[in-house]
């Protein structure tokens, strides 16, 4: 795809631009992730380190410097609990408060700490399931949890369980399918 992309740049009198210097290398990197530019101390630094991973150890670096690790944990973070359909309220009858705010957190740790996918799924979907579990993995399991709910008065208790079952069902094969599955409910 990319030579395909620059033959077409390169027949329309666009070629692509020479290759950055090491110096703008870490600008480019240190301004699209923090702001700001690299201080002297760390551009000479860099500039200074001419083993053949010196860039890749630069980024890793500057993703997990504070405060942007969080920063951008937060904002890998927030299209997950959307997914999740995590809400800090019940959904529906007066739109109640609940305390699921333990589950959010544990996500943007989960992103703040580059947690391996496989535990992030395997935490979220079975951590009450998994030997000895950590408060830690209780708490990811309260992915089944981020489901409207009713604390109304009239509400046919058995009739929600279903609801409740429904969605996390359907919740849970578009999150990790990408399929809908309401219909075979």
């Amino acid at each position: 795809t990319a030579r395909f992309t620059t033959r077409g740049l390169v027949r329309a009198g666009m070629p692509p631009a020479a290759e950055a210097d090491r110096e703008t290398l870490a600008r480019r990197l240190f301004l699209d992730v923090t702001g700001l530019p690299p201080t002297p101390d760390e551009l000479d630094a860099f500039l200074a380190d001419r083993a053949p991973d010196a860039y890749e150890r630069l980024v890793d670096r500057v993703l997990t410097m504070e405060p942007y690790r969080t920063r951008l944990a937060e904002r890998l973070a927030t299209p997950w609990l959307d997914l999740a359909r995590y809400a800090d309220t019940s959904g529906i009858h007066m739109d109640a408060g609940r305390q699921i705010w333990p589950y959010r957190d544990w996500v943007l740790e989960a992103f703040r700490s580059n947690m391996p996918f496989d535990r992030f799924t395997v935490e979220q979907l079975a951590g009450d399931l998994l030997p000895d579990p950590t408060i830690e993995q209780l708490i990811a399991s309260g992915f089944h949890r981020n489901h409207v709910t009713s604390d109304e008065g009239g509400a046919i208790a058995d009739e929600y369980l279903l609801e409740y079952a429904v969605d996390r069902v359907e919740t849970t094969g578009a999150v990790w399918l990408g399929l809908t599955g309401g219909c075979a409910l």
